[in-house]
C-alpha cells in the first residue's frame, strides 16, 4: 500500500512501533563500563596527585621525576589500562574479557605505579622494585584483556588500533622489566644503567604512552570530531612509525649502535607528523555539531592540537640522537616534560576524560547531559592557557629566560589543567535527577 503524500494538511504517517524485543542483543558491557569508569577516576587521581607534586622541594619530588611518572605511569597507564580493552571489546563488538580479569589489571597498574612513586622518592628501591613488577603483572592482563575481544570479534576488524594497542602493551612490559632490574639490583642492568635508561624511556614514553595515544587517535579523534571512521593512510604510517621507532630506538642504546637509534628516532617523528595530520583530516571531515558546542569545542580542539605537541616531543629527543648518537647525553628528560607531559598526555587525558566520563559514567542521558554541560565550561580559554603555557615552558626547557617563562607557563598550564580536574572530579561525582532511573 502506498502511503499518502505528505502534502500541505497532511500528517506524516507515523512509523511502526516493534512490539517485541529483538531477537539478539549486543554483549552485555555493563560491569566492563563501569570497570572503566572506576578506572577513569583513579587515572584523574593520579593526575591531581601530579599537579600536587610540584608544590615538593625539588629535591622531595626528584625534580622532575615525580610528577612526570604520577602522570605518565600513574595517570596514562591506568587511563590506557582502564579504557584500551573497553575500546577494543566496543570496536570489535565483543563480549569484554571476565570483569576479575578487567579489574584485576587496573588495579595492580595502579598500585604497581603507587608504589614505584612511593619507594622512589621515599629511598626505598625494594618498595620500588616490587611496584614495577606488579606494574609488568597488571599489564600483562591488560594485553589479555585486549586480546580476548579480539579472539570472538562480532564486528569487522581494526588490525591498525589492534596492532598499535598489543603493541604498546609489550613495550611497556620491556621497558618496565629494565626499571624492575635495575631497582632490583641487578648487576648487569646497573653497569650499563646509562644506555638502558634511555631505552626505558623511549619504550615507556613513545613505545606505550604515545603508541596508545595514536592507536586510541585513528578511531576516537573522528568520533569526537563528528567525521567518519574510516582507514585513513596517515594513520597507518602514524601507527606504523611509532610502533617501529621506539623499540629500534631502545635497541641501539642498547647496543650501542647510532645509526639504529638514528633511523629509529626518524621513523617515530615520522610517525608523530603521520598522527598530527591524521588528526587534521578528521577536523576537516567532520560535519559540524549543533549542540553542546562548548564540550565539543574542548575535546575536539584538544584531540586536534595535542599531536602537534608529540611532534615537537618526538623531534626534540630525535635531535639529540642525531647529534650525540646513542649516548646518554642525548636523553635530556628536562627538554621534553612540557612538551610531552604537558602538551601531549595532559592535553590528550583533558579531551579524552571530558568526551568519556559522560559517556561510561552511569545513569541517566539527563545526568550525561549536565556532566558534558559542566564539562564544556570555559572551553577556548582554557584552551588557549593550556598551549600558551606548554609553549612558554618548552623554550623554558632549552634554557631561555627561564626566570621569567617557568613561572607564567607553570600558571598558565597548570591553572587550565586545575580548572579541567576540578570540572571532572565533579562531573564523577554528579547526582542523578532526583527520581530518575539507574542504570
Amino acid at each position: 500500500m502506498i502511503p499518502p503524500p505528505r502534502g500541505r494538511g497532511v500528517a506524516p504517517r507515523p512509523l511502526a512501533v516493534l512490539d517485541t524485543e529483538p531477537a539478539r542483543r549486543g554483549p552485555d558491557r555493563r560491569i566492563d563500563r563501569r570497570l572503566a569508569h572506576l578506572g577513569l577516576g583513579v587515572a584523574i587521581a593520579f593526575l591531581i596527585s601530579a599537579v600536587a607534586s610540584l608544590l615538593l622541594p625539588p629535591a622531595a619530588r626528584l625534580g622532575a621525576w615525580l610528577p612526570l611518572h604520577l602522570a605518565l605511569a600513574g595517570g596514562a597507564g591506568t587511563a590506557i589500562a582502564a579504557m584500551v580493552p573497553f575500546f577494543t571489546a566496543a570496536l570489535a563488538v565483543a563480549s569484554p574479557a571476565s570483569p576479575f580479569l578487567r579489574g584485576g589489571s587496573i588495579g595492580l597498574v595502579a598500585i604497581g605505579g603507587t608504589l614505584a612513586a612511593v619507594g622512589r622518592a621515599g629511598g626505598a628501591p625494594g618498595l620500588a622494585a616490587l611496584g614495577a613488577w606488579l606494574d609488568v603483572a597488571g599489564f600483562a592482563g591488560v594485553g589479555l584483556a585486549t586480546a580476548w575481544p579480539l579472539l570472538h570479534a562480532g564486528g569487522p576488524r581494526r588490525p591498525v588500533t589492534e596492532v598499535a594497542y598489543l603493541l604498546s602493551i609489550a613495550n611497556v612490559v620491556a621497558g618496565v622489566t629494565i626499571a624492575g632490574l635495575f631497582l632490583g639490583g641487578s648487576p648487569d642492568v646497573g653497569a650499563h644503567w646509562g644506555a638502558l635508561k634511555p631505552a626505558h624511556g623511549w619504550l615507556n614514553v613513545f613505545g606505550f604512552v604515545c603508541l596508545a595515544i595514536a592507536g586510541t587517535l585513528v578511531h576516537f579523534a573522528p568520533t569526537v570530531a563528528g567525521s567518519r571512521i574510516r582507514r585513513r593512510a596517515a594513520g597507518v604510517v602514524a601507527v606504523a612509525g611509532l610502533a617501529a621507532g621506539a623499540p629500534i630506538v631502545a635497541l641501539g642504546y642498547a647496543t650501542g649502535v647510532a645509526v639504529l637509534g638514528q633511523v629509529g628516532a626518524l621513523a617515530a617523528l615520522a610517525g608523530a607528523v603521520a598522527l598530527a595530520a591524521h588528526g587534521l583530516e578528521a577536523h576537516r571531515d567532520r560535519a559540524g555539531w549543533t549542540t553542546e558546542r562548548a564540550w565539543h569545542a574542548i575535546t575536539a580542539g584538544s584531540l586536534l592540537v595535542a599531536p602537534v605537541w608529540l611532534v615537537i616531543a618526538v623531534g626534540t629527543a630525535a635531535a639529540g640522537l642525531v647529534v650525540h648518537g646513542v649516548d646518554a647525553a642525548g636523553w635530556n628528560l628536562e627538554e621534553l616534560l612540557a612538551p610531552l607531559a604537558l602538551g601531549v598526555v595532559g592535553q590528550v587525558l583533558v579531551g579524552a576524560l571530558s568526551f568519556l566520563v559522560p559517556a561510561v559514567s552511569p545513569g541517566p542521558p539527563e545526568r550525561h547531559a549536565r556532566q558534558r554541560r559542566r564539562l564544556g565550561r570555559f572551553p577556548r580559554a582554557r584552551l588557549v592557557s593550556l598551549n600558551v603555557g606548554v609553549g612558554l615552558l618548552t623554550i623554558a626547557g632549552f634554557g631561555a629566560m627561564t626566570d621569567v617563562l617557568v613561572p607564567s607557563g607553570l600558571a598558565l598550564a597548570l591553572g587550565s589543567i586545575a580548572v579541567t580536574l576540578v570540572l571532572l572530579v565533579g562531573a564523577l561525582t554528579m547526582r542523578e535527577p532526583s527520581g530518575a532511573p539507574g542504570r
